[in-house]
């Protein structure tokens, strides 16, 4: 195999893993934000179901399973620890977009989502 070929398919197989996870982070995305809009004071055993998942999953990145813990453990608001990791996860300049508006309305709500968050979360929701 000659060096271009070579490099090539270096290429072609970092782009496959890279786009693996953008598309799987963009799944947890989207069920984060169908769960937290229908958020009511606590996430739901089916829920806490689906937040395990993207929480153990080895395609969620760092933010989406601190954003999954938060609202896993969310009891009429996010606790101390979880609005900690959401601050970072908001800072961090290379978290994507759509992470850090949900961490931001994970932040914001007690209780349940205001109807403005809630139209957002459904945006994200939709992808």
């Amino acid at each position: 195999m000659n060096k271009f070929a070579l490099v090539l398919t270096g290429i072609t197989i970092t782009s496959l893993f890279s786009t693996g996870f953008v598309l799987a982070d963009d799944a947890a995305i989207k069920t984060m934000a169908q769960i937290t809009m229908s958020l009511n004071h606590f996430p739901s055993d089916d829920d806490k179901a689906a937040l395990k998942g993207i929480i153990d999953s080895d395609d969620s990145t760092e933010e989406a399973a601190d954003i999954a813990v938060a609202i896993s453990n969310f009891q009429h608001k996010v606790t101390e620890k979880d609005a900690e990791r959401l601050e970072d996860t908001i800072s961090d300049g290379n978290t994507e977009t759509d992470a850090r508006k949900l961490a931001s309305i994970l932040l914001r709500i007690h209780h349940t989502a205001s109807d403005e968050d809630k139209t957002t979360l459904a945006a994200l929701a939709e992808g």
